[in-house]
């Protein structure tokens, strides 16, 4: 009897860690949410921006708390098309964390001069490459 109650204590306590510690990474996802949200707002106001030569500027967010890194992971897509060249589209990407400022990763999607870039210490030929690369910080 006494090792079925103690066993039970083991159990109920396992529970109580494991509810914690969700409860914690929902805590950490929503502040990683709030800060990215302002880190974009800061570098890219809306979002949208035509500059001086006409050229449209568009650009979207993601974000994700990576428990592995302990890091807040904010991956930026931007989109650009020159003034009157509709067809010739422009895409770079860019991986940062939010709170240190530090780039993880940046690679062109265009083929403009080539597609490609780097993540960590890796680099990437591809869009498909670079997106594999970026997958363990934007899931994990």
């Amino acid at each position: 009897m006494k090792s079925l109650l103690v066993g039970l204590a083991i159990i109920f306590c396992l529970l109580m860690s494991n509810i914690a510690n969700a409860q914690s990474t929902l805590a950490l996802q929503e502040k990683c949410a709030e800060g990215a949200k302002k880190f974009f707002f800061e570098k890219y106001g809306d979002g949208n921006l035509v500059d001086a030569a006409g050229g449209f500027w568009s650009s979207r967010f993601t974000t994700h708390y990576n428990k592995k890194f302990d890091k807040c992971f904010i991956l930026v897509k931007t989109s650009y098309v020159p003034k009157g060249k509709p067809y010739q589209l422009f895409i770079m990407v860019s991986l940062v964390d939010v709170y240190e400022g530090k780039e993880y990763g940046s690679f062109n999607c265009s083929g403009f001069p080539k597609p490609g870039g780097r993540v960590g210490d890796k680099f990437c030929d591809s869009e498909a490459e670079c997106e594999a690369l970026i997958k363990p910080y934007m899931e994990e």
